[in-house]
Formats: C-alpha cells, sequence, structure tokens
C-alpha cells in the first residue's frame, strides 16, 4: 500500500550557533543564519508538504538566545511540519538545547523527537509516520537504527537516524555506527540520515532509499551545500534531488548524488 504524493525537504548539520563564543568569526556565523534561511526559502519554493532535520541542528547547548529564536522564526516561516531528530551536539537529556527554547512556541509546526529508545510520530494531515532514536551523551555506543520497530500502519513511513554509515573504506573507530543491513532491515521509504557534511546516497536495500544531505554550509565557511528534495510517488517511487543553496547551479538528479554500498 503507497500513499499520496508527497515531497520532503531533507536537511541535517546546519550547526546554528557554532559561531555564539565570545571573540569567535561573526562572518561564519553570519553564514550559518543566512545558509538556513536559504533552505527554507527552498522549501517554500519547492512547495514541500514536510521537513526533516537529521540531527546536529544546533551545534551546542549554549547558543545565544537569539540564535534560538532565528531558528524558531525560520522554522514558523516554511508553515509546513517539521520534524527535528537531535544528533550528537543537539542531544537530549540533561542540558539539552531543547530545554532552554520551546521552538514550538513560536513555530507551531515543529517536533523535536525526544525518544532516547526511539520513538514514531504521526505527522497531522499527511498519511506519513516518522521514526527516530535520538541521541544522549549518556550512551557512548550510541547506534541511531537499535530497536527500529517493524512498519506501522501508515502509508509512508520514514527514519531519520545521525550516524556514521559504515563502509568498505569507512574508519571503524567512528562512533555511532549505521548498518546497511539494518537500513535494509528497517523497510523504511526514506531514511533520512545526518553526521556527514558531504552529500551521500546510501545502500538502503531493495524496499527504500537513504542518503546524507550533507551541511547546507560547512563550519569552515565553505559553500556550494545542498538540500534534498525527496519526492514520494502515488506508485511507490523515492526520488531525490539535490538543490544546490548557491542560486544559478545545477540540481542533481537521483543518479547524479555519490552513492555508497555498506560494508
Amino acid at each position: 500500500m503507497h500513499g499520496p504524493r508527497l515531497r520532503l525537504l531533507h536537511t541535517s548539520d546546519v550547526h546554528l550557533g557554532a559561531f555564539d563564543s565570545r571573540g569567535a568569526s561573526e562572518e561564519h556565523r553570519a553564514q550559518l543564519e543566512a545558509g538556513f534561511r536559504r533552505v527554507i526559502d527552498i522549501g517554500i519554493e519547492e512547495g514541500v508538504d514536510l521537513a526533516l532535520i537529521a540531527g546536529d541542528f544546533f551545534d551546542n547547548a549554549r547558543v545565544r538566545p537569539a540564535t534560538l529564536e532565528f531558528a524558531a522564526e525560520q522554522l514558523a516561516r516554511l508553515d509546513r511540519p517539521v520534524v527535528i531528530a537531535p544528533g550528537n551536539h543537539d542531544h537530549v537529556g540533561p542540558g539539552s538545547v531543547y530545554d532552554r527554547h520551546d521552538l514550538s512556541a513560536t513555530a507551531q509546526n515543529v517536533s523535536v523527537m525526544r525518544g532516547r529508545d526511539g520513538e514514531t510520530v504521526a505527522v497531522d494531515g499527511l498519511e506519513v509516520e516518522v521514526w527516530a532514536r535520538s541521541h544522549t551523551e549518556t550512551l557512548p555506543d550510541f547506534r541511531p537504527f537499535d530497536g527500529i520497530p517493524q512498519r506501522g500502519a501508515a502509508p509512508w513511513q520514514l527514519a531519520v537516524g545521525h550516524g556514521h554509515f559504515i563502509h568498505p573504506d569507512a574508519l571503524r573507530h567512528h562512533s555511532f555506527h549505521i548498518y546497511a543491513e539494518q537500513l535494509a532491515d528497517a523497510e523504511r521509504d526514506y531514511v533520512a540520515l545526518g553526521h556527514w557534511e558531504q552529500l551521500t546516497r546510501v545502500a538502503a536495500g531493495e524496499l527504500g532509499v537513504a542518503a546524507y544531505s550533507g551541511a547546507p554550509i560547512g563550519l569552515g565557511g565553505e559553500s556550494g551545500g545542498h538540500v534534498l528534495i525527496v519526492d514520494l510517488g502515488e506508485d511507490g517511487s523515492v526520488t531525490l534531488r539535490a538543490v544546490p543553496l548557491d542560486e544559478g547551479k545545477p540540481h542533481l538528479a537521483h543518479d547524479e548524488v555519490p552513492f555508497l554500498r555498506g560494508a
């Protein structure tokens, strides 16, 4: 069974507030905010139905109040449901940035997933369910897809994970491992990944598609980032299009997005 046609926006590793500390580069801070403002612009231009933020939306829990207010205002501007799955930088639990500021007070369209053991959110008005397991600093051996349940009842089933995909050339000492067989066994139509700053599609079995959106703006101030637009078709198809933040640059079609198979 497949649901109605839907269009998703997928971004991650925005790292708002990375340059909020005293003496940090105001230029880089402005670049990060301009990058996320452009992400929202693209979502509006593309007419997305739902946005997924796959971790590290904020860089840390000590970001300025003005940064939190900026983030909420931009999310509200999208005026579509937004699901945030916290990563290792903006983790849940004691001292979480999401306890400092209630984003939904300004942006009522936002849901922050806080389940340390995983939780499923049914998105109001859409025939879609999103599962994610949120990061916490208390679990150094965290695995984003441990304990993922079977598909739910909604026609469209999505998952979000923030971690390191294990492929043949992967550095195994990196934490937060994600394995290709986990993505295949999850049997989700689309899996939105975060933690890598590079745009990459990865193997996810026969049923679904999984990809890293990459960072909109690199922490070194590098431009050239993308936003992923994910189209879910009435026939069950899932296709990606990478939209560059730099206006005028060409979009990357599904098969043009760099691809990795698991180990």
